[in-house]
């Protein structure tokens, strides 16, 4: 049977995390279900007997500015079957339901870290970034002052719009921070026995002449047994990327209606007649997505309804659903395909660095 669970159910998935993600630890564990599972959704496989969980699939929900639309997402994890149910068609089945529900929520898309892309490509996600990956410069590294920021004196509101400062002056796609976000973040942190850290400068207050430290970074370390760079947001200056490759981060449209309205034409002049579009959708899993299309998008505005008798397009697209996630996400290359793509401002910046 595949069901959501029930709040006091979602512990019962504790021996199936542990059986598949050993090498995560109980402290963090402890974290995970007293403070992502108080708002998540767990859809299980359980058996006959309503007592075992044979694979599940978690909803963890985010708030994500997606270009000019701000919207309720989720971010799917701790993907897992027992080892002797697997082969099976759970995995699809919960996935499938999973999607369903999310496309009846209108949820313009959702994402994913995967183990392995294979995995996800034929449910079609397709990675639209690299989780980021840098380290403080070395220079910096001995010149900036590190203040750590400890939990129950830090101002969540101030560090969370410091956050979404620098992130808006960057990305087009991200997590909102909010002071509940930034709570949980370092709730998160404690979990791996972690903290955040200030990265501060002296500057001289011309005013009085006295010198007083500004925030210019903040960085963030976990690891019970070896400490590792969770978050670094600072001045790109500051920044050095790492040669490691990152986990990367596959996303799939989920609503399209939904989703074409954060997208927009580049700018041009004012009173451009809206571009129109014959936009043709191949989803075999999101079926109301799949369909004729007639898209109409400005730089002001975008949005699609069915195709009728009668309606007319000065362009025309037929793309899959996987196809269209990857351009509208900028993982295409628009300079190859139909002049008039390249007049679309896709969302090009995407910055999406949660860890399960």
């Amino acid at each position: 049977m595949i069901r959501y669970l029930r709040q006091e159910e979602k512990r019962d998935t504790l021996p199936l995390w542990r059986e598949a993600f050993p090498e995560d630890s109980e402290s963090f564990l402890e974290y995970y279900y007293r403070e992502k599972a108080r708002d998540n959704r767990i859809l299980a496989a359980v058996d006959e007997e309503g007592r075992r969980i044979e694979a599940m699939v978690h909803l963890n929900p985010y708030r994500v500015r997606a270009g000019v639309q701000v919207w309720d997402t989720d971010y799917i994890v701790a993907v897992a079957t027992a080892r002797d149910r697997r082969r099976r068609g759970l995995m699809r089945s919960l996935l499938s339901r999973a999607l369903e529900d999310l496309y009846r929520e209108e949820r313009g898309f959702c994402f994913l870290m995967p183990a392995n892309v294979m995995i996800y490509e034929p449910f079609d996600f397709v990675t639209v970034c690299r989780q980021p990956s840098w380290t403080l410069e070395p220079e910096m590294e001995t010149a900036a002052g590190k203040v750590r920021v400890p939990r129950d004196g830090l101002d969540a509101a101030w560090a969370a719009q410091w956050m979404n400062r620098w992130l808006e002056e960057r990305y087009q796609v991200f997590a909102l921070r909010t002071p509940e976000y930034v709570e949980r973040l370092l709730k998160e942190l404690e979990s791996e026995a972690g903290w955040m850290e200030a990265l501060t400068v002296s500057r001289e207050d011309g005013g009085r002449g006295k010198e007083e430290q500004t925030v210019e970074g903040l960085r963030c370390w976990w690891g019970e047994e070896k400490k590792e760079q969770r978050m670094l947001l600072t001045r790109d200056e500051w920044l050095k990327p790492q040669k490691d490759k990152a986990p990367v981060i596959m996303a799939r449209i989920i609503h399209l209606k939904t989703f074409m309205t954060a997208i927009r034409l580049r700018s041009c002049q004012k009173g451009t007649a809206p571009l129109t579009v014959r936009l043709t959708v191949e989803d075999g899993l999101c079926r109301g997505n799949n369909g004729v299309f007639l898209w109409k998008i400005g730089p002001d505005t975008s949005g699609i309804c069915p195709w009728e008798a009668g309606m007319e397009a000065v362009e025309s697209l037929e793309v899959t659903i996987a196809e269209l996630t990857g351009w509208l996400f900028g993982q295409e290359n628009a300079a190859a395909a139909a002049p008039w793509m390249r007049k679309v401002q896709v969302l090009s910046g995407v910055f999406l660095d949660e860890i399960v």
